[in-house]
């Protein structure tokens, strides 16, 4: 228990997985904790200060799935093992409690383990620092080797959050972090030395890539110098000085991005829908990809589209010569279930190689070595990726003769190296395993001396070979001398003997002996891995990108998705797109009903009117996916597009509030609004929806008009504005680059049908009390609604700029005819007693205000 205090007083936020033979052991309030956790028994052990030591423990072998469970929940664990082994520790006499230390830190940023990683996602560990005015942000995937740095200002900070969704986040509690405050490292956890100073900072960077300077890699910021040195250091800290296999340092840099912020991507739900899933996101309704690498890398072009020509046409490029070529289909059998080499080397880089991971390396050259010769010309991409795709002649060859098939879990289970690879090996198996038939021999030898046919010598954990008995047979047994009784049992009991104590002996030094040749022939595979790490990291790469490449042939051969065609110009032209996730979601037979949208420079403002349900808000977000699926360099769910690229994309769609921070619904609408109004420029694109409808009308109307007048005139941007105050459209002979147009709608039999087509125009009316139909609102409700409306309508003078709205004034002497009409369309069966009253009060004070007219 004194280790175990000096420890947790190293590592207070952490819990203790604290190793005690083959469990993992918990003590206190770790205990309590894990145990409420993990669903696992509570147990209590001696005594501190006269009370007893609540405990609870894992095994060993199923650490990693309770690690999994504990990180998810938010927590961190210190790996304490034992750092000697138990039998020599005794064979030399030593007093007290085995050496002990804490070898790891397990943390949400610094994941390696396949079981505690989601397999499609990366995992980002993110440091902040300040430097120049400027913040520097660094992050690193050590599970792949990722290792890049960016530098930005502190309202640009949420969008960089954003795009990586860190899983664990570096910085001081004065960072504002918003959505991503509960990420952050508590504040002097681990005694972690950073490098004091941008200098200091450069000189360690320098010196862990063995460069001679860090200008070798590109040109970095003060601020992110600071980040950078911040990841090295916690990495560090958390693995007790070991260090991942990294990448240098990359600045990945602002310029060559299509920028977007954080409400922007939670409006698009790009990666993951609202409620956290991949289901529901672009990313699920484009995503054709066949293995987990390939999976990472398409995320991260969606999540990172960017704002080049040359590098985009790239992209398009290699898929289009894929889908061409007619290989696409075939490179797909092939990197289907292909091994994640990037996260099996980032293992091996760390120590904690398991056979698996040297069986997957092996696997994943033998997938480079079949897709090799299916990759065609095309281009620079390809070109690079087949240069890749041998990475290590000789390797694929001394792997495959070296490796059991299958591969155990864990090198301890014994068997990983193949039968034939190291005769040295073999020999000290033959010993081990002809010693197992000399022990089946002695059992019969003393089955047939003691007259006990049912006698079976079996390995105990803790005694080793014995001499296994049923009751009736213990007896006869206890009369033999040379016997030696060592445990009693329910059903029998278990028995020594002089000559089997020390067959025993021989077959433990033959299987330990085994084991330890095993280890070494391990390591040295090991070695010859690392030896060609950087290699088999750019083939990683090269399959990842493979992949990715071959599920855009595959969207784009469908006929359903184009090669948009891209320009620096200020084009805007899609011409019948879809949703993608709304038409992946439709039912069978369902089809998507396609529109087009031009904002061509002389027509860049759109402004978008209509109902709700009528698919306004679903004509908003697709073209903003067009554009991010664009601007990834994939193919778009439309019949064709033109687009000059954008530099800055908004979506400011659907109401949210955030009142932990005391903001409602209309000061984050305005909040964003005033983001857009700041930031966009002529290459930018802004989809809007319903601006002004959180506070009165009057002021709603003067805010929407303001804003529309603003992106028109100041702005310049491309831009769908849609709003319910259709009185916009007129606007149009004031503002000649706004274009109105709204969603059509039908009238038939009675009955409201929307279209779900966005043609020239305005709407007239904006259909709510249908609306409030269709959601199941009482009908007695939508019918008092209704009567309220019309009288509402017919009370506004057509001059009005507020027609829904406008106060009530008196109607002339010919809406009496009205009057009847409305009179007749009432249904008293149908009404309850109080409806009648009110409809007839309303009646009678129209008829009274026309007749005083």
């Amino acid at each position: 228990m004194a280790q175990w205090f000096a420890m947790k007083a190293e590592h207070e936020d952490a819990l203790l997985f604290f190793r005690m033979g083959d469990f993992y052991e918990l003590f206190f309030a770790d205990a309590q904790a894990a145990s409420a956790a993990l669903d696992i028994a509570l147990t209590a052990r001696g005594k501190h200060q006269e009370q007893p030591v609540p405990m609870c423990g894992v095994p060993v072998s199923q650490a990693e799935m309770y690690l999994a469970r504990l990180i998810r929940r938010g927590f961190r664990v210190a790996i304490v093992e034992q750092m000697e082994d138990p039998a020599a520790a005794k064979a030399r006499g030593a007093k007290g409690p085995l050496s002990r230390a804490v070898v790891r830190l397990v943390t949400p940023g610094t994941l390696t383990e396949e079981s505690l990683l989601e397999a499609g996602r990366a995992n980002y560990l993110v440091a902040i620092a300040p430097g120049g005015g400027r913040l520097g942000v660094a992050w690193a995937d050590i599970s792949t080797g990722l290792f890049e740095t960016q530098a930005t200002d502190a309202p640009g900070l949420l969008a960089v959050l954003g795009r990586l969704d860190p899983a664990e986040i570096l910085c001081a509690e004065a960072v504002e972090l918003g959505p991503y405050a509960a990420r952050l490292v508590a504040p002097g956890r681990l005694a972690m030395q950073a490098p004091a100073g941008a200098a200091a900072a450069r000189r360690e960077l320098a010196r862990v890539f063995n460069a001679a300077s860090l200008d070798a890699f590109g040109v970095f910021s003060d601020a992110e110098v600071l980040a950078a040195g911040q990841v090295l250091a916690y990495i560090a800290a958390t693995q007790m000085g070991a260090m991942p296999r990294l990448s240098h340092p990359v600045p990945a840099g602002e310029a060559g991005q299509l920028e977007m912020d954080a409400a922007t991507r939670a409006s698009l739900e790009i990666l993951s829908s609202r409620g956290g899933g991949e289901a529901g996101s672009l990313l699920a309704a484009v995503k054709r990809t066949v293995s987990a690498p390939g999976a990472r890398l398409l995320a991260a072009w969606l999540a990172a589209p960017l704002n080049r020509l040359d590098m985009l046409q790239d992209r398009q490029g290699a898929w289009l010569a894929l889908r061409d070529a007619g290989t696409a289909e075939g490179m797909r059998g092939v990197l289907r279930g292909a091994p994640d080499v990037s996260r099996a080397l980032g293992r091996i880089a760390l120590g904690r190689a398991a056979p698996r991971d040297l069986a997957a390396i092996a696997a994943g050259l033998s997938t480079a070595e079949r897709l090799r010769p299916m990759v065609p010309q095309g281009g620079r991409l390809l070109n690079e990726a087949v240069a890749a795709l041998d990475p290590a002649p000789g390797l694929a060859e001394v792997l495959g003769r070296a490796l059991a098939e299958p591969a155990p879990l864990r090198l301890e289970d014994g068997g990983a190296i193949a039968a034939g690879f190291d005769p040295e090996l073999d020999a000290q198996r033959a010993l081990r395993d002809n010693t197992r038939q000399v022990i089946a021999e002695f059992q019969s030898e003393l089955a047939a001396r003691y007259g006990v046919a049912s006698l079976k010598i079996r390995h105990h954990a803790q005694l080793g070979f014995v001499i296994e008995v049923p009751a009736v047979a213990v007896e006869k047994l206890r009369e033999n001398p040379e016997l030696i009784l060592r445990q009693g049992m329910a059903n029998g009991a278990r028995f020594t003997h002089p000559e089997l104590s020390a067959l025993d002996q021989r077959i433990a030094e033959a299987a330990a002996q085994a084991a330890v040749r095993e280890k070494i022939v391990f390591a040295w595979l090991v070695k010859q891995v690392l030896a060609q790490a950087e290699a088999l990291a750019a083939c990683a790469q090269a399959l990842a990108l493979l992949d990715v490449l071959q599920s855009a042939a595959a969207l784009s051969a469908t006929n359903r998705f184009c090669c948009p065609e891209l320009s620096d110009d200020e084009e805007f032209e899609i011409k019948s797109a879809r949703h993608p996730v709304v038409e992946a979601a439709l039912p069978p037979g369902v089809g998507f009903i396609p529109n087009h949208c031009t904002l061509a420079p002389g027509q860049r403002l759109m402004l978008l009117t209509g109902p709700n349900m009528a698919g306004k808000s679903t004509y908003l977000r697709q073209n903003a996916l067009a554009v991010i699926l664009a601007q990834a360099g994939m193919p778009v769910p439309a019949e064709a597009m033109r687009l000059g690229l954008v530099d800055r994309l908004f979506s400011r769609v659907g109401a949210a509030d955030d009142l932990a921070s005391g903001r409602s619904t209309f000061m984050v609408e305005m909040i964003e609004t005033a983001a857009i109004l700041h930031q966009a420029g002529p290459k930018s694109f802004v989809i809007v929806d319903e601006i002004g409808r959180g506070t009165g009308t009057r002021d709603g109307l003067a805010i929407a008009q303001a804003v529309l007048e603003a992106l028109h005139n100041g702005n310049r941007c491309r831009a769908i504005f849609a709003t319910h105050f259709h009185e916009l459209f007129q606007l149009a002979e004031a503002l000649p680059r706004l274009t109105p147009y709204t969603m059509r709608v039908k009238e038939f039999k009675g009955e409201v049908v929307f279209m779900h087509e966005v043609v020239r125009g305005a709407a007239q009316r904006s259909w709510g009390v249908h609306v409030a139909r269709l959601a199941g609102v009482p009908e007695s409700v939508a019918r008092r609604a209704e009567i309220l409306l019309k009288a509402a309508e017919r009370n506004v003078p057509a001059t009005s700029a507020l027609p829904l709205f406008a106060s009530v004034v008196q109607e002339p002497d010919d809406a009496r005819p009205d009057l009847l009409k409305e009179l007749e369309a009432l249904d008293p069966d149908r009404m309850s007693p109080r409806e009648a009253l009110d409809a007839l009060y309303a009646l009678r004070q129209r008829l009274s205000g026309a007749g005083n007219a």
